[in-house]
């Protein structure tokens, strides 16, 4: 998937690389607009985004025109010359186009699909997958930071602060407190660090927990972090609903595995 460079009129230094799915959510969040300016890597230079083809395509895609066909019937009083006429004329003639509902009219016009007035265009569609992902995304990294200080339980109740910070657990639990924070705060803009945290811990801790001789455990991080992963890079509801529901059981798996033992 192809990355762009943003700036801002005014700004010093440029910001990103963010994906179309990244920059969409920056417009619908209205952090951005089409007059900030993308790095065409073709032409080596800034331009806004409202004269990057690729781009308007995407964030401000022209709305479907209408045309309406009234069908009109040939006058019965013409004489057997217009008749013949006609009767050329028909062979050649396109067939009649079907009617068009006043609802089906007002769907096509706001980029929505069929004649329910109550469905939603793609923008509004992508704005609730943004929502989505933003929310679990948060549940889960907040999830995961309290998971990561019950394995160390012992230890954080020393208070000894220099063999915390020793702990890899304590560490990822640092990052994810952190991120979780930010996350609460709907800065998007850093989703490319959730995801490197979740390809980072995909990796560490499921190496950990494997040569540590838990299994389960390993499992549910695999799971939460891929789910972590592409709900920060999926902006179409249909497919980033099965990650919140993955990352929701990964995340279970995260609290009977490790947080109610201690409680218990």
């Amino acid at each position: 998937m192809r990355e762009y460079y943003i700036r801002k009129e005014g700004d010093d230094e440029a910001s990103g690389p963010y994906n179309l799915d990244q920059i969409t959510s920056l417009i619908e969040a209205g952090k951005l607009d089409k007059e900030a300016y993308v790095y065409d890597i073709d032409k080596e230079e800034w331009i806004p985004i409202e004269e990057c083809a690729e781009l308007m395509e995407v964030l401000f895609p022209a709305k479907k025109k209408l045309t309406l066909q009234v069908d009109s019937e040939e006058d019965d009083e013409e004489g057997d010359d217009s008749e013949g006429k006609k009767d050329s004329k028909d062979d050649d003639a396109p067939e009649p186009k079907q009617a068009i509902t006043v609802s089906a009219m007002l769907a096509q016009a706001e980029g929505r699909e069929g004649d329910d007035p109550s469905g939603k265009s793609p923008v509004e569609k992508r704005a609730q997958a943004a929502y989505l992902g933003l929310r679990f995304t948060t549940l889960f990294v907040l999830g995961s930071a309290a998971t990561m200080v019950f394995l160390e339980w012992d230890l954080v109740r020393t208070a000894n602060a220099l063999k915390m910070v020793q702990s890899p657990y304590i560490l990822f639990a640092i990052a994810d407190l952190l991120l979780g924070i930010v996350l609460l705060l709907q800065v998007t803009e850093i989703f490319p660090l959730v995801r490197l945290r979740a390809a980072i811990g995909l990796g560490a801790l499921t190496i950990l927990f494997v040569t540590s001789g838990d299994p389960w455990l390993a499992l549910a991080n695999a799971v939460l972090s891929i789910s972590v992963y592409f709900c920060t890079a999926i902006l179409t509801t249909k497919k980033v609903l099965p990650f919140c529901i993955t990352g929701c059981l990964g995340l279970a798996a995260y609290i009977t595995l490790v947080i109610l033992p201690i409680f218990s």
